[in-house]
């Protein structure tokens, strides 16, 4: 638990240097959120948390509310996500939907655009098309000032993601590396190596 919450601190502050300056809003007191192949979801308080008060500096508003869903196509995760987390307080509402990531454009719960899409630690390596697929849906899930971020476990498998986001209509705006990153067992592997934001090439 320890380490969980520490690598939700340094994820934190990385949040916050990419995204300051950068949150657009369809809605100036209102801040939607998705995060996709979310597993259990231990980043929503921390994702919510920041993207609001980076919001409320960007939009001057005090009151923001947040409309977060958790999606991920694995049912067990979601429910832990949800007894978790609860259905949200103070402002924050939260959702958490067993759903495929390569169907969210079709899929009549989540009908509305979202200022924010986040994937955490994409796994490319583990099916590109796959991927392709996930991420294209994504865009496409996207409010005309929305963002995509996504952070990544490894450099090699971070530069395949942002040039399949790149290929399916993303245009990068930053990326960035986590320098306090923790080291995992695997070689190269770190927790939220690097962090990269996108929007809609056509927005």
């Amino acid at each position: 638990r320890d380490r969980l919450d520490a690598d939700l601190k340094k994820l934190e502050g990385q949040l916050k240097r990419l995204c300051q300056d950068r949150l657009k809003l369809t809605d100036s007191q209102r801040l939607r959120v998705l995060d996709v192949a979310c597993g259990e979801c231990f980043e929503a308080e921390t994702l919510q948390r920041v993207l609001r008060n980076l919001a409320a500096e960007e939009s001057r508003e005090r009151d923001i509310t947040v409309d977060f869903v958790g999606a991920d196509i694995r049912e067990r995760e979601i429910s832990r996500a949800a007894e978790r987390c609860g259905s949200g307080q103070g402002g924050v509402d939260y959702r958490f939907l067993v759903k495929d990531g390569q169907k969210l454009v079709q899929d009549a719960d989540l009908a509305e655009e979202f200022d924010v899409v986040f994937v955490r630690h994409q796994n490319y390596y583990l099916g590109g098309n796959e991927w392709h697929a996930l991420f294209e849906q994504s865009l496409e899930k996207l409010a005309p000032d929305g963002k995509l971020i996504i952070t990544s476990y490894f450099d090699h498998e971070h530069e395949l993601a942002k040039d399949a986001i790149q290929k399916v209509g993303g245009e990068l705006i930053d990326d960035i590396a986590n320098r306090e990153a923790r080291a995992l067992a695997s070689k190269g592997k770190h927790v939220d190596k690097r962090l990269a934001m996108f929007r809609r090439r056509d927005h």
